[in-house]
């Protein structure tokens, strides 16, 4: 279980937790994806990326204009090296929106199975409580390779910056309009084959 929440709680925490190092680090591509995303007719640049224990990396993709910490649109790209299922994976993420919704109600999912590719996607909605609001898009998927077995979660993140009741009506009009096409859009997607470096 301790392998699954690592992976898991890492989306919620990057929403408050964005560190000032990672303006200054040169980011490596541990996962053999490539330094650039082509999604939904933009690019994306690798301008993060960790291999904090000896088991889990993660890689995070902006925009050309976008800066971190406030960034408006970005791509994740996970591994950890185990037997954990994406519905594990799921499972675990779900328990953790539903302990945040208790505090916040702007908080909500919902999971989308793909039993004939043995895949999960949640998207789902939070917030920081403040000015941050964040709408998210994850996609789970087992992998086999000769550098082991993987659970991937590949991930679009969608930011608005609110200050007030309109802004926030207007930040969950727009995500409302596009949700189901980029639903569509990260479910078609061939997913990169991750190796190890």
């Amino acid at each position: 279980m301790k392998k699954v929440y690592q992976i898991i709680t890492i989306g919620l925490l990057s929403l408050l937790c964005i560190s000032a190092s990672k303006l200054n680090t040169d980011p490596i591509d541990f996962l053999s994806v490539g330094k650039n995303i082509e999604f939904n007719k933009e690019s994306f640049e690798l301008k993060w990326s960790s291999h904090p224990s000896e088991n889990y990396y993660k890689q995070e993709y902006l925009r050309k204009d976008d800066k971190f910490p406030k960034f408006k649109k970005m791509i994740m790209v996970e591994a950890i090296e185990g037997e954990i299922s994406g519905n594990q994976a799921a499972e675990v993420k779900i328990m953790e929106l539903e302990n945040w919704k208790k505090k916040n109600p702007i908080v909500k999912y919902q999971k989308i199975e793909n039993k004939e590719k043995n895949e999960v996607l949640l998207d789902f909605i939070l917030t920081d409580g403040k000015s941050i609001y964040e709408w998210n898009i994850y996609r789970y998927q087992n992998q086999k390779s000769k550098s082991g077995n993987y659970l991937v979660l590949y991930s679009y993140s969608h930011r608005g910056y609110i200050t007030n009741k309109e802004e926030e009506a207007k930040f969950f009009d727009s995500v409302k309009e596009i949700k189901a096409d980029l639903i569509n859009k990260v479910n078609a997607i061939s997913l990169p084959n991750v190796k190890t470096k």
